[in-house]
C-alpha cells in the first residue's frame, strides 16, 4: 500500500511541476522567484517520493518451515572452502542479520530465456562483512552447451561431464545456504526465477527465501551510474576491472559490492 501512495505522489508533484513550468512560461508572473521555488520544491518532492518507491524491501521475511536443513559438513561433490572462523553451530543458525550474515550467490546458465538450464551454482557464506566460506558446483545440464555461453564462461560440456544433474546439485546448494538470506546482483528477475524453474523440473522444490538484490539497491542508491551491472559496480568501487563469469567469482564480487552499498 505504501509503494502505491508514494508513486501516486511522486506522479502528482511531477505533473504539478510541469505545469508549473507551463504555466511559469506562457503566463506573466508577478513574482517569477516565488513561483521557480515551487517549481523546484515540487520536482524534489517526486524525486524524494519516486527514491521510496524504488527502494528494496526484502521479499520475505522468513524461511519456509520445509525450507532444507544446512549440512554440517561440505558437499562432497562440490568444492567447498571454509575457514576456522566458521564452525559448525554458526553453518545451522538463522543469520543475526539480514545485512551482517547472508549468502552471496550466482549460477551460471545455457541462456537466458525460460528454457535455461543451470550449469553453475556458486555462493560465499559472509559472516559481519568477511567471507567464511564458499560452495561451487558444476551441473551437468543434459543438454549441449552453446558455444556463446562457452565462450563466455569458459565451461565446455566435457567440464559437466558425470557432473551432478540439478536435481542432485540443488539440494547440496540449499543446504550450504541454509537459513540465510540470499544476495544477488539481478536476482529478483533473473536467478531466483531459474533457479525456481529447475527446482520444479528437478522436483526438488524451492525454499522461501528472504532476498536483497544488489542491481536494485544501487539503482535507488547511484542514480548517477548510466549502467548497474555487475561489471559497472565492480569497476566503480575499485573491487576489480573484469568479470570472470563463474559462479563463485561472480558471488564473490556481489557480496563486496553488497558491503560497499552499505556504507553509502
Amino acid at each position: 500500500m505504501k509503494k502505491l501512495i508514494y508513486i501516486v505522489l511522486s506522479v502528482l508533484c511531477a505533473t504539478s511541476g510541469i505545469y508549473g513550468i507551463y504555466d511559469t512560461i506562457t503566463t506573466p508572473q508577478d513574482d517569477l522567484a516565488t513561483s521557480i521555488i515551487a517549481i523546484l520544491l515540487l520536482a524534489f518532492l517526486a524525486w524524494l517520493f519516486m527514491h521510496l518507491f524504488l527502494k528494496p524491501e526484502p521479499r520475505h521475511k522468513h524461511q519456509a518451515e520445509n525450507a532444507p536443513e544446512p549440512s554440517q559438513e561440505a558437499p562432497s561433490d562440490a568444492t567447498a572452502t571454509q575457514t576456522a572462523e566458521t564452525s559448525n553451530t554458526e553453518r545451522g543458525n538463522v543469520a543475526e542479520t539480514d545485512y551482517d550474515d547472508y549468502v552471496a550467490i550466482d549460477i551460471e546458465t545455457t541462456g537466458l530465456g525460460r528454457s535455461a538450464r543451470i550449469i553453475e551454482l556458486g555462493a560465499v557464506r559472509m559472516r559481519h562483512g568477511r567471507k567464511v566460506a564458499s560452495f561451487s558446483q558444476l551441473v551437468n545440464p543434459q543438454i549441449p552447451i552453446p558455444a556463446k555461453v562457452t565462450q563466455i564462461t569458459g565451461i565446455t560440456d566435457r567440464n559437466v561431464k558425470g557432473k551432478p544433474t540439478i536435481d542432485k546439485a540443488l539440494p547440496k546448494f540449499y543446504a550450504f545456504c541454509g537459513h540465510d538470506t540470499w544476495i544477488g546482483h539481478n536476482i529478483r528477475r533473473f536467478d531466483l526465477p531459474v533457479i525456481a524453474r529447475e527446482a520444479e523440473r528437478a522436483g526438488v522444490g524451492m525454499p522461501d527465501v528472504s532476498f536483497y538484490d544488489t542491481l536494485e539497491i544501487s539503482q535507488t542508491l547511484l542514480p548517477q551510474l548510466d549502467r548497474h551491472r555487475l561489471l559497472d559496480l565492480i569497476r566503480h568501487f575499485s573491487i576489480a576491472k573484469t568479470e570472470r563469469h563463474r559462479a563463485a567469482d561472480d558471488a564473490a564480487q556481489t557480496a563486496q559490492v553488497f558491503e560497499c552499498l552499505k556504507r553509502i
